[in-house]
């Protein structure tokens, strides 16, 4: 049989091209042929679902989240660049900084550098930051400005936020003559009890005792930004995305898609559904949540829409979605399983796809 892969990643074991490679070698070993198409919602591993789709790759030296100078990649093809922003500010990343500590000035430098190579369209993964700026750090990369109550300039740090008097953006490089998609799964708005610092923010070192701190600088900056961009919502889905980046972006102009579906598009994973067999895909952990726009659920629903066969093969599975796979199989069959599997994931994943498709 021709089988399409199209997993996302197993978080804390491999990535989602290693998973599908390990799927791939499987299957030949059986007699099959496996088409490898990784997948990503936007998250972490964005770049891996682009690595087999003929994309040239792109070193820059940007400045990291905790203002010294890091190595990233980014990837471009027919004028399509390919960026994913915890190359620029990821967890990571991170040695000892606090989270005011940070910055977000990289991802702007990277958009530069893909619009100075010709980028036309920019796709840009949000998944894996550890930066709560609300995107101030970007802003301030592509040419804006920002002035304290002294006069004298801002700096390009969270903590710089709350000194902000007014922007300048007389200088700034406008996204107008490109498009910029964000690929991300998350809906979260920029403030509040489902915000950016509340939800997400804990899990990138900030204490309970700072979170109304850092609430209050984004309240600040979001409000200082409806002077030059009057259109600004800070309660548009997905604002909360990467600590506020989301918002930023979305304010300089860009558009947000689900993440699954937009890479599915780019990677042509529909073309290579139809002229298949049958599909595989998976993630680390499926459960009742995985039906809400995640890998599995996109790779699903175009195998359903051409009648192909479609399994499930995850780290584990805690919730019944026989009804939306052909097959579901999970690798750590009780919890006793889980830290075996981890341990040696490709012998168990290897395992797995020979019990199911051995001729």
């Amino acid at each position: 049989m021709k089988i399409v892969i199209a997993p996302d990643s197993y978080k804390g074991t491999l990535d989602q091209y290693e998973v599908a490679r390990v799927m791939q070698d499987a299957l030949e070993k059986s007699g099959h042929t496996g088409i490898v198409k990784p997948m990503s919602d936007g998250g972490d591993g964005l770049l891996k679902s682009f690595s087999n789709e003929g994309y040239a790759q792109i070193t820059v030296n940007i400045t990291g989240p905790e203002g010294d100078t890091v190595e990233a990649v980014y990837y471009f093809k027919d004028g399509t660049a390919v960026i994913e922003t915890a190359e620029a500010c990821g967890l990571h990343l991170i040695t000892d900084s606090h989270p005011g500590d940070r910055t977000t000035f990289g991802v702007g430098e990277m958009i530069m550098h893909a619009m100075d190579q010709g980028a036309a369209h920019i796709i840009l993964g949000l998944g894996g930051s550890a930066t709560n700026d609300g995107g101030y750090g970007m802003f301030m990369a592509l040419g804006g400005r920002a002035t304290g109550a002294d006069g004298l300039p801002s700096g390009i740090f969270n903590r710089d936020i709350p000194k902000i008097s007014s922007f300048d953006t007389e200088s700034l490089r406008t996204l107008d003559r490109i498009t910029l998609t964000i690929a991300s799964d998350v809906n979260n708005p920029l403030l509040g009890q489902s915000g950016a610092v509340s939800v997400f923010g804990p899990q990138k070192g900030i204490a309970p005792e700072e979170v109304e701190m850092f609430e209050t600088m984004l309240q600040h900056l979001s409000q200082k930004m409806k002077e030059p961009f009057p259109e600004s919502d800070p309660d548009a889905p997905g604002s909360g995305a990467a600590g506020g980046l989301g918002w930023m972006l979305m304010t300089l102009g860009a558009e947000m898609k689900p993440g699954g579906d937009l890479v599915a598009e780019k990677i042509q994973l529909e073309t290579a559904i139809m002229e298949a067999d049958a599909v595989i895909t998976g993630d680390g952990r499926s459960d009742s949540q995985t039906l809400h726009g995640k890998v599995p659920a996109v790779v699903a629903k175009l195998a359903r829409k051409h009648r192909k066969p479609c399994y499930l093969i995850s780290g584990q599975l805690t919730a019944d979605l026989g009804d939306y796979f052909t097959g579901t199989h999970a690798l750590a069959e009780t919890a006793d399983d889980i830290q075996k599997v981890m341990e040696d994931t490709p012998f168990h994943l290897e395992k797995k796809i020979n019990e199911i498709f051995s001729t």
